[in-house]
């Protein structure tokens, strides 16, 4: 029986279960990450002011979806940095989360693009071109997460906690 020293258990003399480290995430799963940290801090940050200074010069009174769309544009980025986090960690609840993420950002944004009418005329109306770029790229980001997480080699790296 080998002498127990500090990388062996007292008792067996296996190996301890607190010196094996756990293997870190895939390189996919961290450039999914980092694509929801950048870009969910600049939105956070956006929102937030937006926010804030809607509260300030009271327009939150006199326009009740302001706060629900600069209310729900700030959950969704903190969501999203929280879920960023978890998927470097690998938690099971960062993987839906981000496939959350991934399905409703779409669905706000093509329920957005159907239902805004612009009070300006069409030709000065800068939010619908933003918002079909948006969609642009959230579709295809919205897929490779989907096909990414959803994979049984992916999803078997996630720890439930």
């Amino acid at each position: 029986m080998p002498l127990p020293n500090t990388d062996t258990d007292k008792a067996h003399g296996a190996p301890s279960a607190q010196r094996i480290a756990p293997q870190g995430p895939t390189p996919s799963v961290i450039a999914v990450a980092v694509f929801q940290l950048i870009g969910s801090l600049p939105i956070l940050y956006v929102s937030g002011l937006a926010l804030w200074g809607a509260a300030r010069v009271g327009e939150l009174r006199h326009s009740p979806m302001v706060p629900i769309v600069y209310g729900s544009t700030l959950l969704f980025s903190v969501v999203g940095v929280v879920a960023a986090v978890g998927l470097l960690r690998l938690r099971e609840w960062a993987r839906r989360t981000t496939l959350w993420l991934a399905t409703l950002s779409v669905s706000w944004c093509a329920l957005f693009l159907l239902l805004y009418e612009p009070r300006v005329p069409r030709s000065y109306d800068i939010v619908r071109p933003i918002d079909e770029i948006l969609l642009g790229i959230l579709v295809p980001v919205s897929i490779w997460w989907w096909v990414l997480f959803t994979r049984s080699s992916v999803r078997s790296q996630f720890r439930r906690d």
